[in-house]
């Protein structure tokens, strides 16, 4: 008996196993597969956020320079824009597009190059050859031809009456009709970019001996010889009083664990005074804690980056004397960066996924909605922030309510800065110029 109710119950079992099997396979197979992953498979939330009406589009030349990544060219930007018009290269051709229609106006020259420049009615191109071009926005002729060449130039700035280009070493140029003024008399190579305080043209480079170190050159914009140079300074962040603020650089024998600005004297070079800044209290001699902020100033006040968001001080002030502004993302619990900022009463974090502000009134985050996909670049115009993506999209957002308003499909996935002209965003990404209008609740009133 025992055996015939065991066989029963058996054969019961091998049945309702058999019904299971039959009722729902699938469930079976995936307890034991191991070969599936889901992530986020779900529909982009923002793809039905209204899209953009592309008013024109046109192509331009990729960028090249030497050696040097089209990429980190494209970065920086291969489009000027003013006066109603984007100016851009195409075939090697300086032309000036309409920026409200998309309308050729005029062409310019041959085996042209980028940079470009745009100033008070004039665009600046340079050639192959290494000439500078100042030629007329209005009607494309051309104002003046450089007295010398400047082969394989990276960076042009234009300050007072003076044209300067950098292609290792710095050229002044009269910006009236051209004529060279000086090249550096420096020997050896320096960096990009340079930049132009008062009357000192400030560039950097770099120096190997028992470890490398960099250095901070001070050029006479007048006459192009070097006045003086110290070691181991970023760029100046302010002028005050006839001494440059600068941050001094940590190395291998001065670790720097406090943020420390120094301030030089315009005429020697000569450090006349030290501020040390220590706005999270820690322990300098930690060799665990965290290292001192970069620092930047904006009006009359400096901000230093912290671990968990931005410090500020008045710049004149005895740090130990005052208390510091912090604004701080902590409360999100989330790892980002400084982005940008202060703009438009906000200070901008992010991790290259999301960006979050700091109001700079009463201190609260904000997150931007509209962002799917990896963050190429972001930038500030009027009350707007445009978003690229590395997907192609370009997504403008209202800095005030942090809502997304429209987005803009491209086919670039590499993009130089969006410029803002005569009511038009314009969107450089590699090889193609796209415009739209501004959108109304972005604009400044």
């Amino acid at each position: 008996m025992r055996g015939t109710l065991l066989k029963s119950y058996l054969r019961t079992a091998i049945i309702g196993l058999g019904v299971l099997l039959m009722v729902n396979p699938v469930q079976a197979a995936a307890a034991d597969s191991h070969t599936s992953f889901i992530g986020s498979n779900l529909d982009d939330y923002y793809a039905n956020l209204s899209a953009a009406k592309v008013e024109w589009s046109t192509t331009m030349d990729l960028p090249t320079l030497g050696d040097l990544p089209t990429d980190y060219i494209m970065g920086k930007g291969v489009v000027a824009a003013g006066a109603g018009k984007a100016f851009i290269l195409q075939k090697g051709q300086l032309l000036a597009i309409n920026a409200q229609t998309g309308k050729v106006m005029w062409k310019y020259g041959s085996k042209l190059k980028a940079p470009l420049l745009y100033q008070d009615g004039v665009a600046y191109v340079t050639s192959e050859a290494g000439t500078i071009y100042a030629v007329n926005a209005a009607n494309g002729k051309n104002k003046w031809s450089s007295s010398a060449n400047s082969k394989g130039i990276s960076q042009l700035v234009i300050d007072k009456d003076q044209l300067f280009a950098a292609n290792g070493d710095i050229q002044a140029f009269n910006l009236k009709d051209g004529k060279l003024q000086w090249r550096d008399n420096f020997g050896e190579k320096l960096y990009e970019p340079f930049m132009v305080e008062g009357n000192l043209i400030l560039a950097q480079n770099s120096e190997s001996g028992a470890y490398t170190y960099d250095i901070l050159h001070a050029f006479d914009r007048t006459t192009g010889k070097e006045l003086w140079n110290n070691r181991d300074h970023y760029f100046p962040i302010a002028e005050i009083n006839g001494t440059l603020i600068t941050q001094r650089k940590a190395t291998l024998f001065d670790a720097l664990p406090l943020t420390t600005l120094d301030s030089l004297d315009v005429k020697t070079g000569k450090v006349v005074k030290t501020v040390v800044y220590n706005p999270a209290n820690i322990d300098p001699n930690d060799p665990e804690a965290p290292k001192g902020g970069s620092a930047w100033s904006d009006g009359d006040r400096i901000f230093i980056t912290g671990q968990k968001g931005v410090y500020s001080y008045p710049v004149n002030a005895d740090p130990a004397t005052v208390t510091r502004d912090n604004y701080s993302y902590e409360s999100i619990g989330a790892k980002l960066s400084y982005a940008a900022g202060p703009y438009d009463g906000r200070i901008l974090f992010s991790n290259e996924q999301s960006i979050y502000g700091v109001k700079m009134a009463n201190k609260s985050v904000v997150q931007y909605t509209g962002i799917s996909n990896l963050i190429a670049r972001f930038d500030l115009l009027g009350h707007g922030m445009y978003v690229a993506q590395t997907d192609g999209k370009l997504i403008a957002i209202d800095l005030i309510s942090a809502k997304p308003i429209v987005q803009l499909k491209t086919s670039g996935r590499v993009f130089g800065p969006t410029l803002l002209e005569s009511g038009m965003i314009i969107v450089q990404s590699k090889g193609i110029l796209t415009a739209f209008k501004e959108p109304q609740v972005l604009k400044i009133k």
